[in-house]
């Protein structure tokens, strides 16, 4: 625990032949740290495949096709965007080798916000909590297989899907911060439990046309009419696709002391853990794969950090 000892003692201590030693100044020892904080952060691609369209998942494109009002309008956005007489008659399905079932999604690099609190005991241990957000996106393409009433194949459109995910943590660790390394610059590290909640908040699809933009109408692929699925006038509920998980996570930076109640704190954040978009939720084979499981997450932040510079000790 720092302590700051009156001029007058120490030069008493060093006429005496006391060795004294200065405890540093710049950071208390115990008490409280209020931080907020933002920076970046990378899901695991493991999770971003719920996103992929595959009839695997329980959301998908076949939702849209076995539609008939979405497969008709979908018809005929064809029919106009590619110019294939007859298109409109013709049956739609995935093309097999476009990569859909390739499970190579991957999310883009979003942005992490987060707030946090820490209890500082003493000798640079303390007690953590802390909350972060994230907005997770997730984008991919598939071919459709059309063949017109004559046989001939005609150019294959082309489907985009983007999937859009909200992802909150509440993380508890031990922290230890390595107090007496240097005077302004301090190495820390936390290691805790992790609770997360995931909701994959959209997932839709358009059709794209031979320059690659969006045509037509967009179509969500999460089942919001309580699996009557879509018609004229129909009911719209608000039904939840994800739920909790669990991990550890831990996080490592470095303390940059401004002066003795604000630091900038540059931190390293990463967790393994289950989320509750699960995946693979429709595959027919028990044990084909594991459609929830542990999977590593990083990002890279810079804290604002506050002491409490009335009741902390020095």
């Amino acid at each position: 625990m720092g302590c700051l000892f009156p001029a007058a003692l120490v030069a008493q201590f060093e006429m005496e032949g006391v060795p004294v030693r200065m405890s540093d100044t710049t950071w208390c020892d115990q008490g409280f740290d209020f931080y907020i904080g933002g920076g970046m952060f990378s899901g695991n691609k493991f999770n971003a495949n719920y996103y992929n369209g595959s009839n695997l998942n329980e959301s998908n494109l076949y939702y849209l096709f076995k539609n008939e009002y979405w497969n008709e309008a979908l018809q005929k956005t064809i029919a106009e965007a590619y110019k294939a007489v007859g298109l409109e008659t013709a049956s739609l399905e995935l093309d097999p080798g476009s990569g859909i079932y390739n499970w190579e999604n991957n999310y883009k690099i979003s942005m992490l916000v987060a707030l946090g609190v820490r209890y500082k005991i003493r000798n640079g241990w303390g007690l953590s909590l802390s909350y972060s957000f994230s907005r997770l996106t997730s984008s991919a393409q598939c071919l459709l297989t059309t063949e017109n009433p004559n046989g001939n194949m005609t150019r294959q459109p082309v489907m985009s899907m983007v999937g859009k995910e909200d992802r909150s943590t509440i993380d508890f660790t031990v922290n230890y911060l390595f107090s007496k390394v240097h005077k302004v610059v301090k190495p820390f590290i936390e290691l805790g439990v992790q609770f997360n909640y995931a909701r994959a908040k959209s997932f839709d699809a358009v059709l794209l046309d031979q320059k690659g933009h969006p045509v037509g109408d967009e179509y969500t692929l999460l089942d919001q009419f309580n699996g009557q699925g879509y018609y004229p006038g129909a009911q719209t509920y608000d039904v939840i696709y994800g739920g909790p998980g669990f991990g550890f996570s831990g996080a490592a930076g470095l303390k940059i002391a401004i002066n003795k109640t604000v630091s900038l704190d540059p931190t390293f954040y990463c967790y393994m853990g289950r989320t509750g978009i699960y995946q693979m939720k429709n595959c027919p084979v028990q044990g084909y794969g594991d459609g929830n499981k542990f999977t590593f997450n990083w990002g890279v932040l810079v804290r604002v950090v506050m002491s409490d510079y009335f009741f902390s000790k020095r």
